[in-house]
């Protein structure tokens, strides 16, 4: 705790009920010119308490500086992932001591737990519980910053405590945990660990022989790595990752889950059920693990970290520090999950089976079998595999783009318009970008479009969140620049299109007409940026 210079800063925030000290312009960066990089550190945030998130958020530093610190004039920021939708609030005579905790919230003066040494009111709003930030900075200088894709409800989300905090580590997502749930509980009901050292993320859960149920303890069933099989995961849902990644594990007897651990490798675990109880589960039962409730139809753990998109990963679950199953994959499919087959094969989920919309996989079912891989160059066709038609040049254009939306966010509103002048598959078919990002279509299904048809690549294929474009083909991983960007067309490597701009206009697309003429759109659609996305473009002159 932060001692006499606190109570002066605390005392400042009562005067004003706790709203914050510093909600407007203040000319000057205080006193804190001389904070480097480093001297505070983000080591723990409740973004997402037991029930309802209310006045019960907090933040937590760490004074990494070796020396007091005046937080006069530092700026605490929170905002999207991407820097969006940012809110701040700025300290006024406010100290902390060398080596202590500081808790930072939004409870009033009348309920401020123990806990806490001084409250920003409601100057932050609510923070974010998935895809967010938050910032410590002076002036243009930024001192510590946190990125975090998710939170567990009722736990906050706390740095490694097997090291000292240092904001290098903290940049680290593996170095990021859940709060154990073991240990008592916060007055509301949540876990954490607020002005303490954080518990550390891969430590042992070590809850011996026994476990409770029913009030009572008994001799705890430990599973064996013959027990616990991962039998399907998706790393890379139709929607925000964050809240939609979801494993399933297969139980094969009947033994008890407590302590259970899971983690993207060896060293990087932690405890997915830790709690006293025992969570006995049945032979046959298949447990799903999801990044929130509406990960899956059914939810029966939490999943703390994240699974990947790209890129060699692995999954592996364990028991004080036993390794039970591990399972490897390189990259995803958008909406696909992976599933083992009964012979032990991996495939991506068929898109027979959608769980969710555009989300294909059985959680909490039985994996239906692996069917043959598909030749290269062919797609289903029905029930039948047949050769991908693909468009030649001069056969499929780039005829629209919105780059800078303004009805809705760039991550949900921006989109891509192709004209397809032949009857094709659209299979293979990629888009890139300046700095060479690729959004490529790919299902072995056939995805075939008759000649004249323009179809449109959103960042969000949900009508209601990407501005009111409905009937999408496909989702566009690209981030499209608002200055000097270039969107490549093309497909087995070819290039078919590109177009460029020099400057978007927000909220307005940019156009090109029948007779090849750029300029920016007139028409408005549906939350009222301008634009025709999946209709013909009206003429520039």
């Amino acid at each position: 705790m932060s001692g006499v210079g606190l109570w002066r800063g605390a005392a400042a925030c009562l005067a004003l009920s706790w709203s914050g000290c510093a909600e407007g312009p203040i000319e000057g960066d205080g006193r804190c010119a001389s904070i480097e990089p480093g001297d505070l550190v983000l080591s723990e945030v409740l973004a997402n308490p037991e029930g309802a998130d209310g006045d019960r958020e907090y933040i937590e530093l760490f004074n990494a500086s070796g020396a007091l610190v005046d937080l006069d004039g530092v700026v605490l920021s929170t905002a999207r992932a991407d820097g969006q939708l940012s809110k701040s609030h700025r300290f006024v005579d406010v100290w902390v001591e060398a080596g202590d905790y500081f808790v930072v919230g939004n409870a009033a003066d009348q309920a401020a737990p123990a806990f806490l040494d001084y409250s920003y009111g409601n100057a932050l709003g609510s923070l974010r519980n998935s895809d967010a930030q938050v910032s410590l900075s002076c002036g243009a200088k930024l001192i510590d910053r946190l990125v975090y894709d998710r939170t567990s409800d009722g736990r906050a989300l706390e740095l490694d405590g097997a090291l000292t905090p240092n904001h290098e580590t903290n940049d680290e997502p593996a170095r990021w945990c859940a709060a154990r749930t073991e240990g008592p509980a916060l007055a509301d009901g949540s876990f954490g660990t607020p002005g303490q050292p954080n518990d550390p993320c891969s430590a042992e859960v070590g809850f011996g022989d026994t476990c409770v149920e029913a009030g009572e303890l008994r001799e705890a069933v430990r599973p064996s790595p013959v027990d616990v099989h991962i039998a399907e995961w998706m790393p890379n849902p139709e929607g925000l990752d964050a809240d939609l990644e979801w494993v399933e594990m297969l139980v094969s007897r009947n033994v008890d889950l407590q302590g259970l651990q899971l983690g993207p490798a060896e060293d990087q675990l932690s405890a997915a059920i830790a709690d006293e109880a025992c969570s006995p589960v049945d032979a046959g039962t298949r447990v799903v693990f999801g990044a929130s409730p509406a990960a899956a139809p059914r939810v029966d753990a939490d999943l703390d970290f994240t699974l990947g998109n790209t890129g060699a990963r692995s999954i592996v679950v364990a028991l004080d520090g036993m390794v039970l199953d591990r399972v490897d994959y390189e990259g995803s499919t958008e909406g696909r999950a992976w599933q083992v087959g009964a012979s032990g094969e991996v495939c991506l989920a068929s898109a027979a089976h959608e769980y969710a919309l555009q989300n294909f996989g059985t959680p909490g079912e039985p994996n239906p079998a692996c069917t043959s891989e598909l030749e290269h160059g062919t797609c289903l066709d029905g029930a039948v595999a047949r050769a991908i038609v693909h468009p030649s040049a001069g056969e499929a254009q780039i005829t629209e783009w919105m780059a800078d939306p303004e009805a809705v966010g760039s991550r949900d509103g921006e989109w891509v318009e192709i004209q397809l002048s032949a009857s094709v598959d659209l299979n293979g078919m990629s888009l890139t970008d300046l700095a060479g990002s690729v959004s490529e279509l790919r299902s072995e299904e056939c995805i075939r479009v008759p000649s004249g048809t323009h179809v449109v690549f959103v960042r969000n294929l949900d009508p209601f969140a990407n501005g009111g474009i409905e009937g999408a083909v496909g989702p566009l991983s690209l981030s499209l620049n608002d200055r000097e960007e270039t969107i490549t067309l093309s497909v087995l490597g070819e290039a078919l299109d590109s177009v460029s701009h020099a400057r978007a206009e927000p909220g307005v697309a940019t156009q090109v007409d029948a007779l090849g003429v750029v300029c920016a759109a007139t028409d408005p659609y549906g939350d009222g940026d301008l634009g025709t996305p999946g209709a013909a473009n009206p003429s520039c002159g």
